[in-house]
């Protein structure tokens, strides 16, 4: 049985190929469902103070203008991302217009 070698080269451009393919196919979903677009600040990748971490973990933000101003101290280089909550959750946590519901005291 002859088995036809394949060269690096040769595979990851098959690989890469195959994977563009699969990414480009799949539609971004762009429904919510029951679920509302919230927003925090994250130092994962970087290093962040001790007061930075414990203000990620636990404070999320009705809009990304009120989490980049909710930062724990002039110095932190924590960066905005946005995550996907309940409803219910939301209503709960930020309720009466609140921009900021810290998660040790309002759940």
């Amino acid at each position: 049985m002859n088995a036809k070698k394949v060269s690096r080269r040769a595979f990851l451009s098959a690989a890469v190929a195959v994977s563009a393919t699969a990414t480009m196919g799949c539609p971004r979903r762009n429904n919510l469902g029951n679920g509302v677009k919230v927003y925090k600040r994250s130092g994962r990748g970087i290093h962040v103070s001790n007061a930075a971490k414990l203000n990620n973990a636990n404070k999320l933000f009705r809009t990304a203008s009120a989490a980049e101003s909710g930062r724990a101290h002039p110095g932190d280089k924590s960066y905005v991302v946005d995550l996907i909550i309940n409803k219910d959750t939301f209503n709960k946590l930020f309720a009466g217009n609140k921009q900021v519901a810290d998660l040790r005291h309002d759940l």
